[in-house]
């Protein structure tokens, strides 16, 4: 039997309350820790949350940002403003906190005008110097001293959450959802993936981020179980993680293409044995343009360890759709549709050819439109494209974003359709996604998307674990310098010489190029900036490349120059 949110359910405090009614025992558990939080133990943490919020000076409908290590204090947050009748701005709290990430911590807090924030009590250490006017409301005392409150009125209409954009493409912007935005963007993932009454989600994503945040909500309102991570702890020891998530008899997993890969990086073929995936039946595949191989890979991979196949669910979505636009269908092989890569680059359509042709890209389907979700696909002038040509793809339903935050532009056009900024085509009602507007690369009048680029760089020996990105660099008219491709890639020795590593990457990258040659920037390990939900941070990254303030570059070799210095910028 699926479990579908009741329709009497109008709010986001409507629903915590639902769920500590109908599933009490229900938990969300820590997968390295101890920690456990019960639904009804939820709720009534909420309930004091709201009232030391209310007696704080926070008023209904007011954002409040959110700065939570914690998944389940983020939880407890989210219940206690929805309570409260505030508004959720959940954001992001690294380990470390560098420049970049305070000044993009201070453009939101600015771009949203919030006075209070939600903190667990390290606060003033870290961000007092840089946000002096702002209240800090400690989590912990809240829930102390706070008492219950008979709850404000909320409509299904009032803003519920400012969700920020990553910022892989623009400077971050604040999605803004109201409550039925939000309960029906959960009950689009419960369709979904299908949830049933035993289910156990499992995950590593970041609360602050759509998938993270959105699929915790949706296996709350389910009343299922949850285990859940932090980022760095799955990415410091993925074996122990695993093993947990297969001990805890996880059904549904979700992540970026990155995380199946980093999992088979982790987990070799011949100890894969060693673990029972047989409980999965869901792994969520989003976020980042999914590799064919990677699906064939990963379940061959850890089909020793009862992996079955049609397992992973290909998806697309964002947090302007309230997360969730298309699933491919539960247990069905996920459809590759392999097309003519210089058609599909420079004539926009989706010619399709056999496999084993020279030039042959392998598009991945993102399956269908979720029910009320429309999509189609439209040109630079705004003409609706026929099935296999390629267009920005819009998106129109009840889960559509009401707005950018405080911002003029309107969320959709008059007929309702909101432009995602992806590029992508339908083929048989099937969603294909092709990349990113923002990032197609033209080189010599004839375009490339990024990943074209780096999938025939990242096998190149060297490479530390295919890390690698492609961006345009632009004419230099004082040098005489044109435009041209400049590869960036993670060296897997620092130590010098890189003559043939650099060499290696100009010829992968010159047989996409039709033979033109390509700036090589090399980095130490780890060095390619990305998102929380992995995607890489290409535009930031270019920006950096060209003022000179990209970090831990080891050489940066032009496309007619040989290897000749060595530089690494101080850390930002």
């Amino acid at each position: 039997m699926s479990i579908v949110l009741a329709s009497e359910v109008h709010t986001l405090g409507d629903m915590f309350e639902f769920v500590a009614e109908h599933h009490p025992a229900g938990a969300i558990r820590s997968v390295f820790a101890e920690d456990v939080l019960t639904y009804a133990q939820l709720a009534e943490d909420g309930r004091r949350i709201a009232g030391g919020l209310i007696d704080s000076g926070v008023a209904p409908g007011e954002p409040v940002a959110v700065l939570i290590g914690s998944n389940l204090d983020m939880v407890r947050a989210i219940c206690g403003l929805a309570a409260a009748g505030a508004v959720v701005v959940p954001l992001s709290v690294p380990l470390s906190v560098s420049r970049s990430y305070l000044e993009r911590l201070e453009h939101v807090i600015a771009d949203c005008g919030v006075r209070f924030a939600l903190t667990d009590g390290d606060f003033a250490e870290q961000f007092g110097d840089r946000l002096p006017d702002i209240t800090p409301l400690d989590l912990a005392t809240l829930l102390e001293k706070g008492k219950r409150i008979p709850r404000p009125p909320v409509s299904v209409s009032d803003l519920a959450l400012i969700q920020y954009t990553s910022g892989s493409t623009s400077e971050p912007r604040g999605v803004a959802l109201d409550h039925r935005n939000i309960l029906e963007g959960i009950r689009n993932i419960q369709r979904g993936v299908d949830v049933r009454p035993g289910d156990v989600l499992g995950h590593w994503l970041p609360l602050s981020h759509d998938m993270g945040l959105f699929s915790t909500l949706s296996a709350i309102a389910s009343g299922v179980d949850a285990r859940l991570s932090r980022p760095q702890d799955f990415v410091k020891h993925p074996e122990e993680w695993l093993q947990s998530i297969c001990a805890a008899g996880v059904t549904v997993m979700a992540g970026p293409s990155f995380f199946y890969e980093y999992l088979m990086e982790a987990v070799p073929r011949d100890e894969a044995e060693e673990f029972d995936l047989s409980a999965v039946r869901v792994m969520i595949n989003g976020a980042e343009p999914i590799a064919p191989e990677l699906v064939l890979r990963f379940e061959e991979h850890f089909s020793v360890s009862g992996l079955g196949v049609g397992v992973m669910t290909p998806s697309y979505g964002l947090a302007e759709a309230t997360l969730a636009v298309s699933f491919t269908a539960l247990g069905s092989p996920a459809r590759v549709d392999w097309v003519d890569r210089d058609v599909l680059n420079n004539s926009w359509l989706a010619k399709t050819v056999d496999p084993a042709a020279q030039q042959a890209r392998g598009v991945v389907s993102c399956g269908v439109p979720v029910p009320g979700m429309e999509i189609r696909i439209s040109s630079e002038d705004g003409r609706l494209l026929p099935e296999r040509a390629v267009g920005e793809i819009e998106i129109r339903g009840e889960t559509v974003m009401r707005g950018y935050y405080r911002r003029s532009e309107p969320a959709a056009n008059h007929d309702g359709w909101c432009a995602t900024g992806d590029l992508g085509y339908l083929a048989d009602s099937e969603l294909y996604v092709t990349g990113r507007k923002k990032e197609m690369m033209i080189l010599g009048g004839q375009n490339y998307y990024p990943q074209d680029v780096e999938d025939a760089v990242r096998d190149v020996p060297g490479v530390h674990k295919g890390n690698a990105v492609a961006v345009v660099l632009p004419a230099d008219p004082e040098t005489g310098r044109a435009e041209r491709i400049g590869v960036l890639a993670e060296a897997e020795s620092a130590a010098a010489p890189h003559d043939e590593l650099v060499s290696a990457l100009r010829a992968a990258a010159a047989e996409t190029l039709g033979g033109a040659l390509a700036d090589v920037v090399l980095l130490r390990r780890n060095a390619l900036l990305r998102t929380t939900s992995g995607k890489y941070k290409r535009l930031l990254m270019r920006q950096r490349l060209l003022e000179g303030t990209l970090n831990r570059v080891l050489v940066h070799v032009g496309a007619h120059e040989t290897v000749t210095q060595r530089s690494e910028p101080s850390l930002l």
